[in-house]
């Protein structure tokens, strides 16, 4: 069945005069009407049918990702992050765009992220034909809507595809999100020369110590992999920004819809050493997270995952790889900044947006807070089961090698 036999009941039927209902209310609280041919676009919720179909609807937009997916959305949902909200775009009653998202309360305060921050989300926002309509378009029918029909006091939206100027213009206001990005080659001599002689180095080096990657498939994995996070995130002095039910629910969502890739990497006496979490959609991979245990950092084990994962995702037919995020380290696999994404974000009331701000910087003080004490208690713990009496198990020796 197409999804345009699926579309429903639009906000935007044409009358019998060939007029438009835009669904936005004037003051009086009659519905606005366009003439055909002048026809504003509309912005409604996705039909029952249109949700169970959403994976085929929003593939058909230029800009598409696995963040716009059905899976990625339901992760988040089942995550705790808030209800889903699935927005279809439509022009004379033609589907010009998508938009997934979901609402979240924070006492009187309604919310609308596409996605919110600490939602461990690549981008989101909306996929629309721009030949059809325009960003400023689009962004006016959902403010609208979402003030109308939801009562939202605040929006954020993650986009590269949204214009600037129009933007502003509705009144929000963007910053950057710097992620660093490098191509995939199917030839794997081109792939190493991309590489800098650091990361060749190195991988060389894990595979002369015997390290093996292997690729999981059990949610067990989930267990290793996020007291893996919790402990690099202690190691720089910060606490984890998500519960360990997002890193669960991630594997669960992506592994049934095929989009997972779950590696760890094995010393050659079974002690598993680092792990990491990639997905693939389309042609391109993504980065989720990937860490490794402090006392085997000399070994080099994310170097020999990382590498063992593209070759595994351009088998898939991926060119590209988006490295979620910044970090020099990520340079090293030929990885260039992208700055391309803007956090765009908008407040109904000024006050909401500076509760916001406020709200950021506590929150980014708590987990600092939080991280340097457990930093602290680890450092302590690290101490004492040094001076642990002779013949005792040396469990906590940590090797102090900077990476190269």
């Amino acid at each position: 069945m197409s999804v345009s036999r699926n579309l429903g009941a639009s906000a935007g039927a044409i009358t019998t005069s060939g007029q438009v209902f835009t669904g936005a209310l004037s003051p009086g609280g009659a519905a606005r009407v366009r003439t055909g041919c002048d026809a504003a676009p509309t912005v409604r919720e996705a039909s029952p049918s249109e949700v169970a179909l959403w994976d085929e609807l929003v593939t058909r937009f230029d800009g598409y990702g696995l963040v716009h997916k059905l899976a990625w959305i339901r992760s988040l949902e089942a995550s705790g992050l808030g209800k889903p909200l699935f927005l279809v775009f439509e022009r004379e009653r033609q589907v010009v765009g998508c938009l997934p998202g979901l609402l979240v309360r924070v006492g009187p305060l309604r919310i609308f992220g596409s996605p919110l921050p600490g939602w461990q989300s690549a981008g989101m926002g909306p996929v629309f034909d721009a030949a059809r309509v325009s960003a400023a378009e689009l962004t006016a029918a959902l403010v609208a809507f979402l003030e109308r029909h939801h009562g939202v006091h605040h929006i954020e939206l993650m986009s590269s595809a949204l214009d600037h100027g129009a933007m502003r213009a509705a009144g929000f206001t963007g910053s950057p999100v710097p992620t660093f990005r490098c191509p995939l080659f199917a030839d794997e001599k081109a792939q190493r020369k991309a590489l800098k002689d650091s990361a060749r180095r190195n991988i060389r080096r894990a595979v002369g110590l015997g390290l093996v990657v292997r690729f999981e498939e059990d949610e067990s994995f989930v267990d290793e992999h996020y007291d893996q996070v919790c402990e690099v995130f202690v190691r720089g002095g910060h606490s984890v920004p998500f519960r360990k039910r997002r890193a669960l629910e991630y594997f669960r969502h992506l592994r049934a819809s095929g989009n997972l890739i779950a590696a760890a990497v094995y010393l050659p006496t079974g002690e598993c050493i680092a792990t990491s979490t990639f997905a693939v959609e389309g042609k391109e991979l993504l980065l989720w997270n990937w860490t490794h245990r402090t006392r085997y950092r000399w070994y080099r084990p994310t170097e020999l995952m990382t590498w063992t994962v593209m070759r595994r995702a351009t088998e898939m037919g991926c060119t590209t790889f988006d490295m979620m995020g910044r970090g020099d380290f990520k340079a090293r696999f030929g990885a260039q900044l992208d700055e391309s994404k803007y956090r765009w974000v908008r407040s109904r009331y000024a006050w909401v947006g500076w509760l916001r701000d406020t709200a950021a910087i506590a929150f980014a003080s708590q987990q600092a807070v939080r991280g340097r004490f457990a930093k602290g208690m680890q450092t302590l713990r690290s101490k004492l089961s040094r001076q642990a009496p002779a013949g005792g198990t040396d469990a906590a020796h940590i090797e102090t090698g900077k990476e190269s």
